[in-house]
Protein backbone atom coordinates (compact mmCIF):
# COMPACT_ATOMS: atom_id res chain seq x y z
CA UNK A 1 0.00 0.00 0.00
CA UNK A 2 1.04 3.13 -0.74
CA UNK A 3 2.73 5.42 2.14
CA UNK A 4 0.27 7.99 1.32
CA UNK A 5 -2.32 5.71 1.98
CA UNK A 6 -1.36 4.14 4.84
CA UNK A 7 -0.54 8.21 6.60
CA UNK A 8 -4.15 8.46 5.85
CA UNK A 9 -5.68 5.73 7.83
CA UNK A 10 -3.37 6.53 10.30
CA UNK A 11 -4.98 9.62 10.89
CA UNK A 12 -8.08 8.20 10.62
CA UNK A 13 -7.46 5.94 13.28
CA UNK A 14 -6.42 8.76 15.13
CA UNK A 15 -9.71 11.12 14.31
CA UNK A 16 -12.27 8.34 15.62
CA UNK A 17 -13.05 7.66 11.91
CA UNK A 18 -14.14 11.46 10.87
CA UNK A 19 -13.18 11.63 7.36
CA UNK A 20 -12.40 15.48 7.25
CA UNK A 21 -10.12 15.34 10.36
CA UNK A 22 -7.81 12.95 8.82
CA UNK A 23 -8.21 14.12 4.98
CA UNK A 24 -6.25 17.31 6.51
CA UNK A 25 -3.98 16.02 8.48
CA UNK A 26 -3.13 13.19 5.89
CA UNK A 27 -2.37 16.36 3.96
CA UNK A 28 -5.13 15.05 1.06
CA UNK A 29 -8.65 16.27 -0.42
CA UNK A 30 -12.16 14.43 0.06
CA UNK A 31 -11.94 13.39 -3.41
CA UNK A 32 -8.87 11.48 -3.39
CA UNK A 33 -10.04 9.73 -0.11
CA UNK A 34 -13.26 8.85 -2.28
CA UNK A 35 -10.87 7.77 -5.39
CA UNK A 36 -9.03 5.49 -3.35
CA UNK A 37 -12.06 4.04 -1.71
CA UNK A 38 -13.31 2.80 -5.56
CA UNK A 39 -10.13 1.73 -6.83
CA UNK A 40 -8.28 0.15 -4.36
CA UNK A 41 -9.82 -2.60 -2.22
CA UNK A 42 -7.34 -3.58 0.32
CA UNK A 43 -7.44 0.32 1.41
CA UNK A 44 -11.26 -0.05 1.22
CA UNK A 45 -11.25 -3.19 3.26
CA UNK A 46 -8.60 -1.14 5.65
CA UNK A 47 -10.72 2.46 6.31
CA UNK A 48 -13.99 -0.09 6.75
CA UNK A 49 -12.24 -1.89 9.26
CA UNK A 50 -11.37 1.55 11.46
CA UNK A 51 -14.71 2.87 10.70
CA UNK A 52 -16.13 -0.11 12.31
CA UNK A 53 -13.84 -0.73 15.41
CA UNK A 54 -14.64 3.64 15.93
CA UNK A 55 -18.53 3.12 15.52
CA UNK A 56 -18.23 0.24 18.40
CA UNK A 57 -16.50 2.37 20.65
CA UNK A 58 -19.02 5.31 20.18
CA UNK A 59 -21.86 3.15 20.47
CA UNK A 60 -20.62 1.46 23.57
CA UNK A 61 -21.08 4.98 25.03
CA UNK A 62 -24.52 5.51 23.70
CA UNK A 63 -25.47 1.89 25.65
CA UNK A 64 -23.40 3.26 28.52
CA UNK A 65 -25.74 6.26 29.20
CA UNK A 66 -28.87 3.84 28.09
CA UNK A 67 -28.00 1.91 30.91
CA UNK A 68 -27.81 4.39 33.14
CA UNK A 69 -31.32 5.50 31.89
CA UNK A 70 -30.27 8.59 29.75
CA UNK A 71 -33.86 9.44 28.92
CA UNK A 72 -32.09 11.30 25.39
CA UNK A 73 -30.01 8.42 24.53
CA UNK A 74 -33.14 5.72 24.70
CA UNK A 75 -35.34 7.84 23.07
CA UNK A 76 -32.21 8.14 20.16
CA UNK A 77 -31.73 4.91 20.16
CA UNK A 78 -35.71 4.08 19.39
CA UNK A 79 -35.54 6.42 16.66
CA UNK A 80 -32.84 4.85 14.66
CA UNK A 81 -32.87 1.35 15.54
CA UNK A 82 -36.34 0.37 15.99
CA UNK A 83 -37.81 2.40 13.54
CA UNK A 84 -40.41 -0.91 12.49
CA UNK A 85 -41.58 -1.06 16.05
CA UNK A 86 -43.30 3.05 15.84
CA UNK A 87 -40.82 4.96 17.34
CA UNK A 88 -40.46 7.15 14.38
CA UNK A 89 -42.26 10.58 13.82
CA UNK A 90 -42.69 9.63 10.49
CA UNK A 91 -45.55 7.80 8.58
CA UNK A 92 -43.89 4.26 8.08
CA UNK A 93 -44.47 2.40 3.97
CA UNK A 94 -46.17 -0.36 4.39
CA UNK A 95 -44.04 -3.05 2.92
CA UNK A 96 -45.79 -6.18 1.22
CA UNK A 97 -44.27 -8.77 3.82
CA UNK A 98 -45.33 -11.03 6.58
CA UNK A 99 -45.57 -9.56 9.92
CA UNK A 100 -43.73 -9.34 12.51
CA UNK A 101 -44.18 -12.36 15.33
CA UNK A 102 -45.17 -10.85 18.82
CA UNK A 103 -43.37 -11.30 21.78
CA UNK A 104 -42.65 -10.04 25.23
CA UNK A 105 -40.82 -7.08 25.45
CA UNK A 106 -37.48 -7.79 28.39
CA UNK A 107 -37.52 -6.39 31.55
CA UNK A 108 -34.52 -3.71 30.41
CA UNK A 109 -33.35 -3.35 26.89
CA UNK A 110 -30.24 -5.56 26.08
CA UNK A 111 -26.80 -3.73 26.78
CA UNK A 112 -25.01 -4.56 23.78
CA UNK A 113 -26.87 -7.24 21.75
CA UNK A 114 -24.02 -7.56 19.27
CA UNK A 115 -21.42 -8.17 21.36
CA UNK A 116 -20.73 -12.24 22.26
CA UNK A 117 -21.58 -12.83 25.50
CA UNK A 118 -17.95 -14.18 26.40
CA UNK A 119 -17.13 -10.48 25.60
CA UNK A 120 -19.56 -9.12 27.90
CA UNK A 121 -18.16 -10.98 30.66
CA UNK A 122 -14.70 -10.21 30.22
CA UNK A 123 -15.47 -6.44 30.22
CA UNK A 124 -18.04 -6.81 33.40
CA UNK A 125 -14.66 -9.06 34.96
CA UNK A 126 -12.03 -5.89 34.31
CA UNK A 127 -14.34 -3.67 35.24
CA UNK A 128 -14.97 -5.42 38.94
CA UNK A 129 -11.21 -5.90 38.95
CA UNK A 130 -10.19 -2.05 38.18
CA UNK A 131 -13.56 -0.83 40.84
CA UNK A 132 -11.61 -3.76 43.44
CA UNK A 133 -8.01 -2.13 42.94
CA UNK A 134 -9.40 1.47 42.97
CA UNK A 135 -11.29 0.31 46.21
CA UNK A 136 -7.98 -1.19 47.98
CA UNK A 137 -6.00 2.06 46.79
CA UNK A 138 -8.72 4.21 48.34
CA UNK A 139 -9.47 6.12 45.13
CA UNK A 140 -12.61 4.74 44.08
CA UNK A 141 -15.61 6.73 43.87
CA UNK A 142 -19.33 6.49 42.14
CA UNK A 143 -18.15 9.05 39.97
CA UNK A 144 -15.92 6.59 38.10
CA UNK A 145 -17.65 3.53 37.86
CA UNK A 146 -18.53 4.37 33.94
CA UNK A 147 -15.04 5.61 33.37
CA UNK A 148 -14.01 1.94 35.00
CA UNK A 149 -16.34 0.68 32.32
CA UNK A 150 -14.98 2.68 29.65
CA UNK A 151 -11.21 1.15 30.73
CA UNK A 152 -12.52 -2.06 30.97
CA UNK A 153 -13.67 -2.41 27.35
CA UNK A 154 -10.65 -0.52 26.07
CA UNK A 155 -8.29 -3.46 27.50
CA UNK A 156 -11.10 -5.96 25.89
CA UNK A 157 -10.57 -4.55 22.54
CA UNK A 158 -6.92 -3.82 22.88
CA UNK A 159 -6.25 -7.86 24.12
CA UNK A 160 -8.63 -8.77 20.96
CA UNK A 161 -6.44 -7.32 18.89
CA UNK A 162 -2.98 -8.56 20.44
CA UNK A 163 -4.89 -11.86 19.82
CA UNK A 164 -4.63 -11.02 15.76
CA UNK A 165 -1.18 -9.46 16.24
CA UNK A 166 0.02 -12.44 17.62
CA UNK A 167 -1.49 -15.05 15.43
CA UNK A 168 1.13 -17.27 13.61
CA UNK A 169 -0.80 -15.99 10.83
CA UNK A 170 -0.62 -12.28 11.16
CA UNK A 171 2.11 -10.68 9.05
CA UNK A 172 3.29 -7.20 10.61
CA UNK A 173 4.64 -5.86 7.06
CA UNK A 174 3.08 -5.37 4.55
CA UNK A 175 5.18 -6.42 1.04
CA UNK A 176 4.03 -4.70 -2.22
CA UNK A 177 5.87 -4.29 -5.64
CA UNK A 178 5.16 -0.89 -7.69
CA UNK A 179 5.08 -1.44 -11.68
CA UNK A 180 8.71 -0.99 -12.01
CA UNK A 181 9.68 -3.72 -9.45
CA UNK A 182 10.35 -1.80 -6.63
CA UNK A 183 9.97 -3.08 -3.05
CA UNK A 184 7.31 -1.37 -0.39
CA UNK A 185 7.41 -2.60 2.78
CA UNK A 186 5.64 -0.79 5.54
CA UNK A 187 3.88 -1.74 8.88
CA UNK A 188 0.20 -3.47 8.62
CA UNK A 189 -2.42 -1.56 9.60
CA UNK A 190 -3.91 -4.17 12.06
CA UNK A 191 -0.10 -3.64 14.07
CA UNK A 192 -0.56 -0.27 14.21
CA UNK A 193 -3.77 -0.30 15.38
CA UNK A 194 -3.24 -2.89 18.28
CA UNK A 195 -0.31 -0.35 19.17
CA UNK A 196 -2.21 2.64 19.23
CA UNK A 197 -5.08 0.86 21.60
CA UNK A 198 -1.68 0.14 23.57
CA UNK A 199 -1.07 3.46 23.65
CA UNK A 200 -5.54 4.51 24.61
CA UNK A 201 -4.55 1.53 27.18
CA UNK A 202 -2.23 3.09 28.87
CA UNK A 203 -3.55 6.33 29.15
CA UNK A 204 -6.40 5.19 30.52
CA UNK A 205 -5.19 3.47 33.09
CA UNK A 206 -2.94 6.49 33.92
CA UNK A 207 -6.31 8.29 34.45
CA UNK A 208 -7.31 6.30 36.85
CA UNK A 209 -4.03 6.71 38.48
CA UNK A 210 -3.20 2.57 38.36
CA UNK A 211 -0.49 2.85 35.20
CA UNK A 212 2.00 5.44 36.62
CA UNK A 213 4.64 6.64 34.44
CA UNK A 214 8.25 4.89 35.34
CA UNK A 215 9.43 8.42 36.33
CA UNK A 216 6.68 8.54 38.36
CA UNK A 217 7.75 5.23 40.36
CA UNK A 218 11.36 5.78 40.13
CA UNK A 219 11.84 2.38 37.81
CA UNK A 220 10.66 0.16 40.13
CA UNK A 221 8.80 -2.08 37.46
CA UNK A 222 5.79 -2.04 38.94
CA UNK A 223 2.50 -1.57 37.35
CA UNK A 224 3.04 -1.62 33.61
CA UNK A 225 0.54 -2.40 30.94
CA UNK A 226 1.72 -5.84 30.76
CA UNK A 227 1.37 -6.66 33.88
CA UNK A 228 -2.12 -5.37 34.11
CA UNK A 229 -3.44 -7.50 30.88
CA UNK A 230 -1.76 -10.42 32.59
CA UNK A 231 -3.47 -10.02 35.89
CA UNK A 232 -7.24 -9.09 33.69
CA UNK A 233 -6.00 -12.42 32.10
CA UNK A 234 -5.67 -13.99 35.06
CA UNK A 235 -8.86 -12.47 37.09
CA UNK A 236 -10.95 -13.85 34.18
CA UNK A 237 -9.49 -17.51 34.38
Amino acid sequence: METKKVKFLEELAKAFGIISVACQYAGICRRTYYHWKDTDPDFRREAELIMEVQGDFVESKLLENIKGNDTQSIIFYCKTKLKKRGYTEKPIPKEDSEPLPEYSLPDSPDPAPQVKPEVLKKVENKKKYLVRLLKKEGKYTAELSMQAGLVAQLLVKTEMLADEVFAETHEAVSVEYSREGNKRESVSVKERLYLDYVSKSQRALRALGMNTDARERKGDGKDSLDDFLNRFRDDDD
